[in-house]
């Protein structure tokens, strides 16, 4: 399997959960005020945090280090973006 199938594959299997995490973050839904949307409980949150670590698990365990290593960068970008995407006070003018 190539580098980047393997990194694409990872990163798509890890992104909707993580967007999930975000959207459903206790913190950010408290800041906003949101009565409609309830935060997830501990235990949701647990299982999908692991559900957004399996596939670099997965790579590690089969020792495919340049997709890891891919796959790591990506899902740190991915997490900072949805945060920065999120977030209620970002500035409008950068």
């Amino acid at each position: 399997m190539s580098t980047s199938l393997a990194a694409s594959l990872a990163l798509f299997c890890s992104l909707p959960p993580l967007l999930w995490l975000a959207l459903r973050d206790p913190k950010r839904l408290r800041s906003l005020r949101r009565q409609g949307s309830p935060p997830a409980n501990p235990g949701t949150r647990r299982l999908l945090a692991t559900i957004v670590a399996l596939p670099g698990i997965a790579l590690a365990g089969l020792a495919l280090w340049p997709p890891f290593l891919i796959w790591m960068g990506g899902i740190t970008l991915a997490g900072w973006l949805f945060a920065q995407a999120l977030a209620p006070n970002r500035p409008r003018d950068c």
